[in-house]
């Protein structure tokens, strides 16, 4: 009965030691930075609407992949808030309009997001659709596929941070033109002659 209680203490302890030594969990915002002048012009009314995404991206964790066709989340290493919102509230930030109409709307999928890590360092990717709908008919005007990635700072998940960061920044950038080359070939200008 004495061994059996000393062996119990022992894996008891053993599991506290074992628990101890564990990493803590980091969060991380995932942010475009600061919004350049020519993001910050009027849109005339283009209004954004939640990103969806593809149910395995639906999630806080950070995702990476070691090998093509091949996913998974970092243990330890998760976002403050879903990649859709995130990415959501920014572009919804650049078009921001001052006329309030909606004329247009943009709705957006989260295709991909995730760290290939076949190779150090690896590389952040984001695949991201986007379609501008007719405010009025509800019809699709113009749908396009945007494919961005940046080299990861290090190889883990802050310098993959680092890296997504940059790709999402170039993201929004060709989001925002196309949809400036779209609007103007409709021919839906401001007073001023910007869009």
């Amino acid at each position: 009965m004495r061994l059996h209680l000393v062996l119990l203490l022992a894996a008891l302890l053993g599991g506290c030691t074992a628990l101890g030594t564990r990493q803590p969990d980091r969060y991380y915002i995932l942010d475009a930075g600061p919004v350049g002048e020519a993001a910050l012009r009027p849109r005339i009314g283009i209004e954004a609407t939640p990103t969806t995404v593809a149910s395995f991206y639906d999630t806080q964790d950070i995702v990476f992949s070691r090998s093509p066709g091949t996913r998974g989340y970092y243990q330890f290493n998760h976002w403050t808030e879903r990649p859709q919102r995130a990415i959501y509230e920014q572009l919804a930030a650049r078009l921001d309009g001052a006329d309030g109409s909606r004329r247009y709307l943009l709705a957006t999928h989260l295709n991909e997001i995730y760290h290939d890590a076949a190779e150090s360092p690896g590389s952040a990717c984001i695949a991201f659709s986007a379609e501008l709908v007719d405010g009025d008919s509800k019809q699709v005007l113009a749908r396009r596929t945007f494919m961005r990635s940046a080299p990861a700072a290090s190889f883990d998940a802050p310098g993959a941070v680092r890296g997504f960061n940059q790709a999402l920044q170039a993201v929004l950038d060709d989001v925002v033109g196309w949809l400036d080359a779209e609007v103007a070939a409709r021919g839906a200008h401001s007073p001023t002659g910007k869009l």
